[in-house]
């Protein structure tokens, strides 16, 4: 530690850097050098591996050295931000998936109200036509239902997913620091990155077009709806 700090004095762009002491951010006895015997304190920003000060003027001379503690500390912060922002995604991804079943169920009600009412302007000889197009509305309805329901599933799975790294992040954040926790932070930032939120597709629409009615040609007169 001596020969370090007076390396830094000696150089013009180090001379006013201050120094404390390892033990008092790491716990003594939980990460110490293989070669050196002492505690790694410091991270080797070219190498990415935790040194001691004695890696320092050795095998690591010249290179970029940061505080391991501030690494950890950085890295984890992005970890916490990383998982909330996705974690808050997709939920924001859920609630526009339920909104928008619930429109569409409401949609689909209205639509098959007002083939019902327009079915009872026309009597006893369309009531054929009119259920095998309410028919067709459910049936199309349900397909389209069925692919948002996927998709809400699946937005599901990923807000779970998030929840559970962040609850590994919380126990890992509870131990102490040591030689594997950039490895396994790292670890967990690489995860964080392959949790992807989906895209939203284009939400499903159902409206009527009511027509007038007379007796020439009922699956015409009924009217017709568009759906997608």
């Amino acid at each position: 530690m001596k020969d370090l700090k007076s390396l830094h004095k000696r150089q013009k762009i180090s001379t006013n850097h201050q120094f404390q002491n390892a033990s008092e951010l790491i716990p003594e006895g939980k990460s110490r050098c293989s070669q050196h015997k002492e505690e790694l304190n410091l991270m080797c920003n070219t190498c990415n591996v935790p040194v001691c000060t004695s890696c320092v003027t050795g095998n690591h001379n010249g290179h970029k050295f940061s505080k391991l503690v501030d690494v950890i500390a950085q890295l984890r912060g992005e970890n916490e931000k990383n998982i909330r922002d996705k974690t808050n995604e997709a939920n924001q991804n859920i609630t526009k998936i339920e909104d928008s079943l619930k429109s569409f169920d409401n949609d689909v009600e209205s639509v098959i109200k007002a083939i019902t009412d327009q079915s009872n302007n026309i009597k006893r000889i369309v009531d054929k036509s009119v259920s095998k197009m309410i028919a067709l509305v459910k049936e199309q309805s349900t397909k389209e239902k069925d692919k948002l329901m996927k998709i809400l599933s699946a937005a599901k799975s990923t807000l779970v997913a998030g929840q559970n790294l962040d609850r590994r992040r919380q126990d890992l954040d509870k131990t102490r620091p040591d030689e594997t926790m950039v490895q396994q932070i790292n670890k967990m930032k690489e995860e964080i990155s392959k949790l992807d939120i989906d895209s939203l597709p284009e939400f499903p629409k159902i409206s009527f077009d009511s027509k007038a009615v007379t007796e020439d040609d009922i699956r015409q007169l009924i009217g017709s709806y568009t759906l997608g």
